[in-house]
């Protein structure tokens, strides 16, 4: 078993082998900072001829969006070598995120990672069955999603968020798996898109400083008619 790599600040990663079976365990927190050296971690440890890639949710304490399309476009990628990529032993705060993000029939799920390891590659509808009932708690935990045991979190900001975004979108396998259909991407760009400031609206003019408009003059009365 490797010893565990830092992935990022708040995510470490381990890896073993077992059965031609490759087993990454994750602990910490998996998140838009620590996505980009995670997907390419994963998609080093799948190549033809080993493409089998089970991975231990156990010790997971924080998972976003981000984390979930990385997940979705390394089971993407297992397949496509001809193998698979298996959740095992989902910590309660994955499951609620991947039950909110309608996942859960989308992943081969299994309770235990020995399970993972050696089980027979379910169909479709057992594989909807064991994702039901490897994570029951995660369906009815309260709260929030995760805990997050970094540094306080602080509402971003606009100058804050457009960059986030960017960084977001420029990474093609994350967003690409995350909205298949290109359907949020241009509202996305648009948010991305540096500040600028706002324009006179089409339908209003502007008086012109140099050339003050003249005062309207009122019209007289027209005499009627006797």
């Amino acid at each position: 078993m490797n010893p565990g790599t830092k992935v990022s600040p708040t995510l470490d990663l381990s890896v073993r082998t077992a059965g031609g079976v490759t087993i990454a365990e994750l602990t910490g927190e998996v998140d838009i900072a620590s996505v980009p050296a995670l997907r390419e971690r994963f998609l080093r440890l799948l190549r033809p001829g080993s493409s089998r890639l089970v991975i231990d949710l156990s010790n997971v304490s924080f998972c976003d969006a981000s984390g979930l399309a990385v997940l979705v476009g390394t089971g993407r990628r297992a397949r496509l070598l001809g193998g698979f990529l298996r959740l095992a032993a989902v910590s309660p705060q994955v499951g609620r995120v991947l039950h909110l993000a309608g996942l859960l029939r989308s992943f081969a799920i299994f309770p235990t990672v020995q399970a993972a390891a050696t089980g027979p590659r379910p169909g479709e509808a057992r594989k909807a069955g064991m994702a039901a009932a490897s994570v029951p708690a995660a369906r009815a935990l309260p709260g929030p999603a995760g805990r997050h045991s970094g540094p306080p979190l602080v509402a971003a900001d606009a100058g804050e968020l457009r960059p986030a975004v960017a960084a977001l979108l420029a990474g093609a396998d994350t967003w690409h798996y995350a909205d298949p259909g290109r359907r949020f991407t241009p509202a996305l760009r648009a948010m991305a898109a540096p500040a600028t400031a706002p324009t006179t609206l089409p339908w209003i003019r502007r008086p012109d400083p140099c050339c003050p408009p003249s005062p309207t003059r009122r019209q007289s009365p027209q005499p009627q008619p006797a």
